[in-house]
């Protein structure tokens, strides 16, 4: 694969509403460690393996297998990130796109957190976007290159996320929103990136990407740092659950962050009789049951509910069936779920 190449050269709601209504509010994404495609293993192990607590960074940042996502919360954004780090979460995506987000209260409800005694800075992974074309950075008069509008964006990124007024600011992922229309463009952009890794920013990623951009970004001239991340959505209806990419992010050891994994994926996960029979035996709601299945294919999973309850029982829901998975009742019934899940979303290592 052309990754290898490059390395080598050094290119390198308040409620949660039934599916009988409509599915829980899920704006976002969730992280497991892909598979080496040297290292076949079987169903269980590759399970074990995706169902680590985080994959370590080429940055060396560690991204815990789910992710609160901030999109559309507005207002509620500080309260709800400061709940969701309250029930266990440890990752935190947010964009500096004021049209869907609200990244200054996301910064908010970080350091309410911590200060509260909660969690320690180092025991976050905080993650935010660079939007191409974002109407806060339109005037040309004030930002007149795309390395203008990225630096820009990057300093007020650093400035709404920052969680001390002593300690120095960093951000553990900063993620490309989508590509530019133009190749060079994005390529433009993403040089201008690269120049705050490691110190300020650890890992860069890109989002709503192909394959071709990821292509151009691990072979390009003048490209120093390759994404170290993936965040697509994760579904069937676009690019038959994005598996040439997941297998792409398996083989050059990039995490995949998926999102829109519940409200993408209606017509699968509430009528899918190994969801049902994995949430029955395990004793846990169908949206937990099909986010453990997701983790365990290799998938960070942005998770955006707006209900501190279902935070806390997705969480550990999903550690719950990673320890019982392992015991001869739980391995009985996960196997067989698991493997007919493989089926519907594609097997990539």
């Amino acid at each position: 694969m052309d990754c290898f190449l490059s390395k080598a050269t050094g290119l390198l709601s308040s409620a949660r509403l039934r599916i009988s209504i409509i599915p829980r509010h899920h704006f976002s994404p969730s992280v497991i460690l892909p598979l080496s495609p040297r290292h076949q293993t079987s169903i269980t192990q590759q399970a074990k393996m995706s169902s680590s607590s985080g994959k370590l960074l080429s940055g060396g940042a560690k991204m815990p297998p789910m992710i609160y996502g901030t999109a559309w919360k507005k207002d509620h954004t500080a309260d709800l990130v400061y709940e969701a780090i309250k029930a266990g979460f440890r990752a935190i995506d947010t964009a500096a796109m004021k049209r869907h987000y609200d990244e200054a209260l996301a910064g908010e409800g970080i350091r309410r957190a911590i200060q509260d005694g909660l969690v320690k800075r180092e025991e976050l992974y905080i993650q935010t976007k660079f939007s191409p074309e974002d109407e806060a950075y339109a005037d040309t008069t004030l930002y007149p290159s795309i390395a203008d509008q990225v630096r820009a964006s990057v300093a007020s990124s650093l400035k709404n996320l920052s969680t001390s007024s002593s300690d120095p600011t960093y951000l553990d992922s900063l993620v490309l929103h989508s590509p530019y229309p133009n190749h060079m463009d994005t390529l433009a952009a993403w040089t201008t990136l690269q120049e705050f890794v490691p110190e300020t920013i650890r890992a860069l990623g890109i989002s709503n990407t192909t394959l071709g951009v990821l292509h151009t970004l691990s072979q390009a001239p003048g490209v120093t740092c390759p994404p170290s991340i993936v965040q697509n959505r994760f579904r069937r209806a676009e690019r038959a659950w994005d598996a040439a990419i997941r297998r792409w992010c398996t083989e050059c050891d990039m995490a995949y962050q998926g999102f829109w994994t519940l409200t993408g994926n209606r017509a699968d996960w509430p009528t899918a009789p190994f969801v049902r029979e994995l949430a029955d035996a395990a004793g846990v709601e169908l949206e937990t049951a099909w986010y453990a299945l997701i983790q365990a294919v290799g998938v960070v999973v942005l998770n955006g509910t707006t209900n501190p309850a279902h935070m806390r029982e997705d969480l550990e829901g999903t550690k719950k069936i990673a320890e019982w998975r392992e015991t001869d009742e739980g391995k009985a019934v996960w196997d067989p779920c698991f493997a007919a899940f493989r089926e519907l979303v594609g097997v990539v290592g």
